[in-house]
């Protein structure tokens, strides 16, 4: 567009320049007719006067004959194209016969320069004036016929200027058009579906913010309900010393521990990261007691039929994320109990194992409730269930991470049937026979929080190891350059020195090889990496089982392990 505007004007600019010039030669045309008819008249004034010797007009009349020689020639004029101002009918008309006008203009002057001379010696005459005047009317007509070729001329040279000008326009008009449909069309859209993907954020961002403040909400309901389970069994196991209510309290902790992970996993899902399984040795027994435990008790208030069918080959240790399983069977128990109103809810899990480790276990869960298709149209209702509500997003998500699958089907006459299956790893049983050969290994704990430490220490001293324990990075180090130690279990946020810093020095500064276990509470992704490239071995979170700390403290310790 804009070279075609450039050439527009540079055509336009022609134009004029062109019209300018016709317009100057049809005017210097036109003015050779009337010089040769005002040389006629002064020769015919100075006939009349009758001063002999005398030419009174002579300067106007000399002047005249000049104007005629400089206008004659810058009509002929010529470069090396050829004449500038003449077309071809033009150069035919000035230069050949019949009419030869620039020869009739040579001989016009001769005659009129010959008059002059006999007026300045008195002896013009009649007849020549006259033969003047006679000569001056032929011209005439042939300047005539000349103006009317230069205005041809002229015409015809604007003519081809205003095609192309008119050339240019047109393409101008093609190039929008082309602009519209392949650029300023798809601009338009892409526009619109920039702004339309703007106000889906908007919006998106909106449901977030909203959907977070109630899931805070909810999340802050459902941690009151095992926290109080844990204080108030706490007050009554201090009074009555009984084992029962000490069993609760580890299942109201496990059960805190699945919540605490389930809002790692919303924070994930709501920043887009991915979510990190959590892989722990455990028996699925134990895993699913605690979600089959807490519906059996919501199930039992709303006066329906629970029963549980529980394979012994769950008993078997398997390694998979635990807590997650648990959250898994809890959700769908949930749903189970939270849409049947009457009648029951059944559970089955069963494990299959394969060689070389390879199992699996499957669950299915049915109820008599109103089914999917009753759910679906009776939305509105579920909004103020309890639960977390994370929704089966997160379910589906956790178990394509899994590697397993799980599928819903309708049941006959109502209700929901969920198979869900997840592939796990058999673990072979190992001695529970502390390691006997030599001196128990030393192990040495930093950890900045007393009630930890005396957890951790107590699970460690069940493993035959002797621990030492620093609360910070600065007396690790001191106890590091004094003391040979198996294993170093290093918290990260601590004072006075962190976790990041001493195990960098352990590394760079102090040169030792020994294990680093990395156990924190800490779950930032970044942290995580930093550490592993400070130089740790591997990582656990808070809070600990036992099954999974031994599990890391053996493959860290072996070949010099506490067993097997």
């Amino acid at each position: 567009m804009a070279i075609l505007i450039t050439t527009a004007m540079v055509t336009m600019q022609v134009l004029l320049s062109q019209q300018s010039i016709s317009a100057n030669v049809i005017n210097t045309a036109g003015m050779q007719r009337m010089l040769s008819q005002k040389a006629a008249l002064l020769l015919g004034n100075e006939y009349i006067k009758e001063q002999q010797h005398k030419f009174v007009n002579e300067q106007a009349f000399l002047e005249t004959l000049e104007m005629i020689r400089a206008n004659h020639a810058f009509l002929v004029e010529k470069n090396a194209d050829g004449y500038v101002h003449l077309s071809p009918e033009l150069v035919q008309f000035y230069f050949q016969q019949p009419v030869a006008l620039e020869a009739q203009i040579k001989d016009y002057l001769l005659m009129l320069l010959d008059a002059h001379r006999l007026a300045l010696a008195n002896k013009l005459s009649i007849e020549k004036l006259e033969q003047v005047n006679a000569r001056a009317l032929q011209i005439l007509v042939v300047l005539d016929e000349a103006v009317t070729l230069h205005e041809a001329f002229a015409n015809a040279k604007v003519a081809k200027i205003q095609n192309a000008e008119l050339l240019i326009w047109i393409l101008g008009l093609m190039i929008l058009a082309i602009e519209v449909r392949w650029i300023f069309y798809p601009m338009e859209i892409s526009i619109r579906d920039k702004i339309s993907h703007l106000q889906r954020m908007r919006q998106e961002s909106n449901r977030l913010k909203h959907s977070k403040g109630e899931f805070l909400a909810r999340a802050s309901h459902e941690m009151r309900t095992p926290l109080q389970a844990i204080l108030g069994y706490l007050h009554l196991y201090q009074e009555t010393k009984k084992q029962a209510h000490l069993d609760i309290v580890s299942r109201s902790a496990q059960q805190l521990h699945v919540l605490l992970s389930s809002i790692d996993d919303y924070n994930a899902l709501s920043e887009q990261k991915n979510i990190k399984l959590e892989i722990k040795v455990a028996r699925l027994a134990d895993t699913l007691d605690l979600p089959i435990s807490t519906y059996e008790g919501v199930a039992s208030n709303k006066q329906l039929q629970f029963e549980v069918d529980i394979g012994d080959e769950l008993n078997q240790v398997v390694e998979c994320d635990h807590n997650r399983v648990a959250w898994l069977v809890g959700e769908l128990l949930g749903n189970a109990v939270k849409f049947t109103e009457h009648g029951k809810v059944n559970i089955s899990a069963f494990g299959v194992f394969g060689a070389h480790e390879q199992a699996s276990m499957v669950c299915e869960i049915s109820d008599t409730g109103p089914g999917m298709t009753g759910i679906k149209n009776n939305e509105e209702e579920t909004k103020n269930y309890q639960g977390m509500q994370l929704g089966l997003a997160r379910a589906r998500l956790l178990v394509s991470m899994m590697g397993g699958k799980m599928v819903f089907s309708e049941c006959d006459p109502s209700g929901t049937k969920v198979k869900l299956e997840l592939p796990v790893k058999l673990i072979l049983q190992k001695s529970s026979a502390p390691h006997q050969q030599g001196t128990a290994q030393k192990v040495l704990l930093v950890e900045d929080n007393l009630l930890n430490a005396r957890i951790v220490i107590s699970m460690l001293e069940k493993l035959s190891l002797r621990v030492v324990h620093t609360i910070n990075g600065q007396e690790a180090i001191n106890a590091l350059q004094n003391e040979e130690f198996s294993l170093v279990i290093m918290d990260l946020n601590m004072p006075i020195m962190d976790g990041f810093l001493a195990i960098k020095l352990i590394r760079q500064s102090l040169g030792l090889e020994l294990p680093i276990l990395v156990l924190t509470a800490n779950t930032s992704e970044q942290s995580i990496a930093r550490v592993y490239e400070l130089g740790a071995s591997t990582h656990l979170f808070k809070p600990v089982d036992f099954a999974a700390l031994q599990e890391k403290v053996e493959a860290l310790l072996i070949p010099t392990a506490l067993s097997e």
